[in-house]
């Protein structure tokens, strides 16, 4: 598939390359593993912005959905090494991704790149971020249970969570609210002790 990525309300051309995501693309697409942008594309009469990239088979999703038994070992592993090589490249410019998922999680001839930065934030900024961020099922604890005082370490529970995903076939902590999520990552990894939920109150 063509990725082409619609951004509504843009008032200018200037803005459309001052945008966070086209800034981010620009600076990280080089990377083998983050998805490449190609073509801005700028309509001046209803103020939308296209952003072309190249093109891809398929997401993890749709590389998961539907099968009987979980992809070899080799392959899991050989997508897993590709995901936290990007994640690493963004984290070494500064940059967090903040939506890891499995729709976000592209494909193609077993190259793996990370898309959809639209949600990507500057590790040197300072907390509180924007709470709501991150699909719920795989958002990290610290971004559930605070008001938005996390950091980049939320990319890697959310790469956990795919990693998991991948190998069993089923999502990790598939909560039906935030509360319902909470409960679930506590039925798998316990209730923090008491010096844990210390940090979160403060």
């Amino acid at each position: 598939m063509l990725i082409v990525m619609i951004v509504p309300i843009v008032v200018s051309v200037d803005q459309a390359h001052s945008l966070r995501e086209v800034q981010a693309m620009k600076r990280l697409s080089s990377h083998p593993n983050i998805l490449q942008l190609h073509e801005l594309i700028y309509d001046k009469g209803s103020g939308t912005l296209s952003l072309i990239c190249e093109l891809m088979e398929m997401n993890i999703y749709e590389f998961i959905k539907g099968r009987q038994c979980p992809p070899a070992e080799s392959k899991v592993k050989h997508y897993m090494f590709q995901l936290c090589r990007s994640l690493d490249h963004m984290h070494s410019h500064g940059i967090f991704h903040r939506d890891v998922k499995p729709e976000n999680i592209l494909i193609k001839n077993d190259v793996l790149k990370l898309a959809d930065l639209g949600s990507c934030r500057s590790i040197f900024s300072r907390p509180p971020h924007t709470e709501y961020i991150s699909t719920r099922w795989y958002r990290a604890p610290e971004c559930l249970l605070t008001d938005g005082h996390y950091s980049q370490k939320m990319d890697m529970w959310s790469a956990g969570c795919v990693y998991f995903e991948i190998l069993s076939l089923s999502p990790l902590f598939p909560g039906r609210n935030e509360l319902d999520q909470i409960n679930k990552i506590h039925e798998v990894l316990g209730t923090p002790d008491s010096s844990l939920l210390q940090k979160f109150k403060q």
